[in-house]
């Protein structure tokens, strides 16, 4: 991924934070005839990336004999008009502010036994913040063995990351208040932009 220098995010720990964030990723792999992509959402466990598919994915069965993966999170995005940035001259081009993060690795199938303590792990990430957390233990035998045949679980060995967090860090103090002021009704990026350009 194309990562200038005021924009590159590599250290671990951001990452990290990053996909607890917005974990829901593109799966891509690569085919002789076309990419293969799913939306599967993941989480960092043990330096490692786990989720599940569907069995009935088509993308099970080309991963089986291919296992290596490439995954792009995505964060808070937006156009920004060159009247966001610079009301005044338009001096500067309009743009896109983004987060991104993208990662590459091998994917490998887990166990049915290792497949419930990553659903456990992903439900309690994720319900948490609930009005009422579920756990899996709540769920009925009979509806949870039956659910559990339809999922195949695996795990994403990390070999590389990388993220761009395009949020105008080569601006002036004046422009990025331009543009939060513009961009008053996605808070999400204002917090983005204020964070990486303190």
């Amino acid at each position: 991924m194309y990562s200038p220098k005021p924009f590159k995010i590599k250290d671990r720990d951001e990452i990290i934070s990053f996909i607890a964030n917005n974990g829901l990723a593109m799966i891509i792999s690569s085919s002789s005839s076309y990419p293969i992509a799913s939306h599967i959402p993941l989480i960092v466990k043990n330096d490692k990336l786990v989720g599940h598919f569907a069995k009935a994915n088509p993308h099970v069965d080309f991963l089986k004999s291919n296992a290596e993966v490439l995954l792009i999170f995505s964060g808070a995005e937006s156009y920004i008009s060159a009247y966001a940035k610079d009301p005044k001259d338009l001096s500067i081009l309009p743009t896109w502010d983004y987060q991104i993060v993208q990662v590459k690795g091998k994917l490998t199938f887990i166990s049915e036994e290792e497949l419930i303590i990553t659903l456990d792990t992903l439900m309690k990430h994720h319900e948490y913040q609930e009005p009422r957390a579920l756990e899996l233990k709540e769920y009925p035998e009979s509806v949870f063995r039956k659910k559990i045949k339809a999922i195949i679980g695996f795990e994403i060995i990390i070999e590389d990351w990388i993220g761009c967090f395009r949020l105008n860090q080569n601006r002036s103090p004046q422009e990025r208040e331009n543009i939060k002021l513009h961009l008053k009704d996605n808070q999400e990026l204002v917090k983005a932009i204020d964070k990486y350009n303190v």
